[in-house]
């Protein structure tokens, strides 16, 4: 009980210094530019002569892509998309219908984190945020196909979507649709669909075309 108190201690720190590194940055000197996207507009992590960039997400949710369109990640309202995190050979995609970003240049946000001890302090915690994230999906990765598409499901719909109805149901946002799940998970939409209705089946998620509800009870 100890270590499981001590680990949400930890999460918790680590979420308040990475969201003080967000406001750094915002509220810093440094040359920034506000983009605002619609549905479906791409984000390129590097300018044309790849020079990388550094993004904060302020409002809407964005894909991250490889170069050939899978769905690796996924960032929100107080996410950074760091070029350094994700590499060079991805770009990121706007998934709601509206996506506000400040742009950085990389060059400049590395000189101001080396300016304070406090800020790289604060910048470390908003790296192992994305580290532990992506740890997260590969060790739900390694479970059957099932769990795994339930635990994916349970982990987006409860990042982005934090309340339960008064059945322990939540409700998966629905920019996340039934393709996109399936290109996160690695399946086919056939497949997906299938264990969906298996999960169902087993009172574990509740969906038809529009909507898609998981129990509490599938985190992994």
């Amino acid at each position: 009980m100890k270590t499981n108190t001590l680990a949400k201690s930890e999460a918790l720190d680590t979420k308040i210094q990475a969201g003080k590194f967000l406001t750094s940055l915002i509220e810093s000197d440094i040359a920034k530019e506000r983009l605002e996207l619609k549905k479906n507009d791409k984000i390129e992590l590097t300018a044309t002569n790849n020079t990388p960039y550094i993004f904060v997400i302020v409002a809407g949710v964005a894909g991250i892509f490889s170069n050939t369109n899978v769905a690796i990640d996924f960032a929100g309202e107080g996410d950074l998309l760091d070029y350094n995190v994700y590499s060079s050979q991805l770009f990121g995609k706007a998934l709601t219908d509206e996506v506000t970003v400040w742009r950085f240049a990389q060059s400049d946000v590395f000189n101001k984190i080396a300016e304070s001890s406090e800020i790289q302090l604060q910048h470390y915690h908003m790296l192992q945020t994305i580290q532990r994230r992506l740890e997260k999906k590969q060790i739900q990765a390694t479970l059957d196909t099932k769990n795994m598409v339930a635990a994916f499901i349970h982990t987006l719909a409860t990042r982005y979507n934090p309340k339960a109805d008064d059945q322990g149901m939540i409700e998966l946002p629905r920019y996340f649709s039934r393709k996109m799940i399936a290109n996160y998970a690695g399946v086919s939409l056939s497949t997906l669909t299938a264990h969906l209705q298996q999960l169902m089946e087993e009172g574990r998620v509740i969906f038809n075309a529009r909507v898609l509800l998981i129990g509490e009870e599938n985190e992994a």
